[in-house]
């Protein structure tokens, strides 16, 4: 009797097993008959990204790019021709990333060939920081002012190009930061317009610049010029004097107003008109 009840057991058990396999069968049936046939999603090659499909995950190269990418405003794909294939067990982070000479010569000469030294971002181009490699080589790129400043000595050949040109490559300064300007007010064109800022000390000025500003280091000269009658006081600084510091010879405007005598005994004009600045009128 005890062998007939653990026979049943057995039955009863297997059975239950086989129900329950049967009705999970049937599940995985009824589950996949509800997915849906997706395969047609492949049958088209992709489109290649936009640069906005780009940017919807690279966000901060984008607004780089957007902001200051200058003529690197292109298509990614130009540059980026291999992109998300990185793997960290190749380390292949060097051989992805795109080569400057894909699209540049070595437009700084044999001695700058590694462009991301000073080129940090190349997401924004123009955007250099003062590294070493530039502050220490002005001169192979920018031989014109680096030429001038040696041949016409001043104060500002003894700067280091970055003590002016602080914060950034291009920065231009104001004058000012050094120097008070000749008069209140007074613009910073007018400084650049009379000091070359590579040679200062070359003074050029023209009859369009303000004759205040002659009176500022020539206090006395222009007070006396400023209140004389003679038609002199009608002459701009410059018509007279168009190089700095040069004092002109009277012949250069006047012809000989006397006669002969008088000349041959008195050569120089300023031996008698003492005051060129307020000569007589009578």
């Amino acid at each position: 009797m005890k062998s007939k009840s653990k026979y049943n057991l057995k039955f009863i058990t297997g059975m239950l097993l086989l129900v329950a396999l049967c009705w999970v069968a049937n599940a995985f049936a009824i589950e996949a008959s509800q997915i849906p046939d997706e395969s047609e999603l492949y049958q088209k090659t992709p489109e290649p990204l936009t640069v906005a499909q780009c940017g919807q995950c690279h966000s901060s190269h984008f607004k780089l790019l957007q902001e200051n990418g200058l003529r690197h405003q292109i298509q990614c794909q130009r540059c980026h021709e291999r992109f998300h294939a990185y793997n960290p067990q190749k380390n292949n982070w060097a051989e992805l990333m795109p080569k400057c000479s894909q699209c540049h010569d070595l437009v700084h000469g044999d001695k700058f060939t590694e462009c991301l030294s000073c080129h940090v971002n190349p997401h924004t181009p123009r955007k250099v920081p003062l590294v070493a490699t530039l502050t220490s080589n002005c001169g192979n790129c920018h031989t014109g002012p680096a030429g001038q400043l040696q041949q016409f000595a001043s104060a500002h050949t003894v700067q280091e190009c970055s003590f002016c040109h602080h914060d950034r490559h291009g920065l231009i300064p104001s004058c000012m930061e050094c120097h008070e300007p000749h008069l209140a007010g007074q613009e910073l064109a007018a400084c650049k317009s009379c000091h070359p800022v590579h040679k200062p000390l070359q003074i050029a000025y023209t009859t369009e610049d303000s004759v205040n500003t002659c009176g500022s280091c020539h206090g006395s000269v222009f007070e006396a010029w400023s209140i004389t009658k003679s038609k002199h006081g009608k002459v701009h600084c410059a018509q007279c004097h168009p190089t700095h510091g040069e004092i002109p010879e009277c012949t250069r405007c006047h012809t000989a107003p006397h006669d002969k005598s008088i000349l041959q005994k008195f050569p120089r004009c300023l031996d008698c008109h003492l005051d060129v600045h307020n000569l007589p009128t009578s």
